[in-house]
């Protein structure tokens, strides 16, 4: 899995890398590093990196996690994977690439429709996952590029909106 993390100003690139008994993790072009987080309580983790270890706080709300660890409260801004395709891929913000292969399970807009940010258009399933895309911004559906039922590859555009309706 690979992430885009925004931490104090700054974009970090980070990767976990899962096999069978062992995970890795990757912040930018660093070499990869053994990670394991156990879970102590609900709300509380001890995090081992290597032969680093420390026992942390997290709590996540929207798309911000809230980490508490060395002392000091770290502010985490989650970017959303529909959203780092796009920008990864070069598309405009008029553009829902998928962040990775799939299928289409529910459309709940149609072209011509008007949109509000953040208001959900499309369901798709990837790797047993359900994911909810929506609106990243204002406009009018200029078109849906896939039905239910369609499979698609990462990066596929999916939706196109436009700023205005277009006649």
């Amino acid at each position: 899995m690979k992430r885009r993390i925004d931490l104090l100003g700054s974009h970090y690139t980070v990767t976990i890398l899962t096999r069978p008994g062992e995970t890795h993790m990757t912040v930018d072009t660093e070499a990869p590093r053994p990670v394991a987080i156990t879970k102590v309580t609900d709300t509380k983790h001890l995090i081992h990196m290597g032969e680093n270890r420390a026992q942390v706080q997290m709590a996540v709300k929207g798309n911000m996690a809230y980490i508490r660890a060395f002392d000091r409260t770290f502010v985490l801004g989650i970017v959303n994977p529909v959203e780092q395709a796009a920008q990864e891929t070069g598309s405009s913000s008029t553009t829902i690439c998928a962040p990775m292969p799939g299928m289409v399970v529910e459309i709940t807009a149609a072209a011509g429709d008007r949109v509000a940010k953040g208001q959900p258009l499309m369901t798709i399933e990837s790797m047993k996952i359900l994911t909810v895309l929506t609106a990243p911004k204002n406009g009018h559906i200029a078109g849906i590029l896939f039905n239910p039922g369609d499979a698609f590859d990462k990066n596929a555009v999916l939706i196109t909106l436009a700023e205005k309706k277009e006649m």
